[in-house]
């Protein structure tokens, strides 16, 4: 069973070091640290007592914006993205939200996958959005899901 329960400051430091063996481009303490300061709902990921990663969402009236999602090392690829997704989504729509956003990088073919088979679609491409290595620009994807 999937669990939230509020990011704490001084859980921020750890969140940050095993999010950086996670995905090739980790967020920064700073980042973590900016969205508590802006009031954005800063969540641990917990199963069966184990944090095994956080998302950071932001509600803006009736629509949320996912702005970070991690999964784990140890938790990626056993299905815990999906029921992740799916809680979150249950969670914001009983909170009266009709919309959820993202962006992913085109090249992040798993999260994509992910986000597809949890019923987000892609309505927009941000072209060379996000740096990538060498000063090259990466394309992102802005996906929406309907949670009405």
């Amino acid at each position: 069973m999937i669990q939230f329960s509020p990011v704490r400051r001084n859980e921020i430091e750890a969140l940050i070091l095993r999010e950086a063996s996670a995905t090739p481009y980790p967020w920064t303490a700073r980042n973590l640290n900016d969205s508590v300061d802006a009031s954005a709902d800063c969540r641990l990921i917990k199963h069966k007592g184990k944090t095994i990663g956080y998302c950071v969402v932001q509600s803006v009236l009736d629509e949320a914006e996912l702005l970070n999602i991690v999964v784990f090392k140890p938790y990626q690829l056993r299905g815990f993205g999906t029921k992740i997704i799916q809680k979150l989504k249950a969670e914001l729509a009983q909170s009266g939200m009709i919309n959820i956003f993202l962006e992913v990088r085109a090249s992040n073919l798993i999260a994509k996958a992910l986000y597809e088979k949890t019923d987000f679609e892609v309505v927009d491409i941000r072209q060379k959005y996000y740096r990538a290595g060498n000063q090259v620009k990466e394309d992102a994807l802005l996906m929406r899901c309907s949670l009405s």
